[in-house]
């Protein structure tokens, strides 16, 4: 293989490397977590779990999604929608019941559980989760006068 084609073989597989980096810290992260959280045996409410705004649906995260944030310059800006937010708070409770790691595996894991708990609950059985695990206390607690939370 001449030097031209080796060049374009490792930029490729550079590429792909990078392209696939998101997928495999997901996977890496999921692989950490000591068990799985179980969503609350509440009847469907259909509502946000503090905000109570409706809720027909959501966006699940996934990790290119989470990732392409952090190049969006717009968003700081954006609202965190209220099922992103629980779903996140959901993942920390779960893991502070765990036996304590070092903090690159806790937020590795953290996220990772996250997006998961995106992907595979429904809307309702995160709000009425984050219900359970007094979300609203706490968010209302660290929330700042005037304004929603933003990230």
């Amino acid at each position: 293989m001449r030097a031209a084609g080796k060049a374009w073989l490792s930029v490729v597989l550079l590429a792909a490397g990078i392209a696939l980096l998101p997928g495999l810290l997901y996977l890496l992260g999921l692989a950490m977590v000591e068990g799985w959280p179980q969503p609350a045996d509440r009847a469907p409410s259909g509502v946000a779990a503090c905000s109570g705004e409706p809720r027909m649906g959501h966006q699940p995260i996934n990790p290119w999604s989470f990732t392409a944030q952090f190049f969006d310059k717009d968003a700081m800006k954006k609202k965190v929608p209220d099922v992103e937010r629980e779903a996140y708070w959901i993942a920390r409770r779960h893991l502070w019941r765990q036996p304590q790691h070092d903090m690159l595996r806790w937020h590795l894991s953290s996220t990772a559980l996250a997006i998961w708990i995106t992907r595979h609950w429904s809307a309702a059985q995160i709000a009425d989760t984050a219900r359970k695990e007094d979300f609203c206390r706490a968010w209302s607690k660290r929330r700042v006068p005037g304004g929603p939370m933003k990230r």
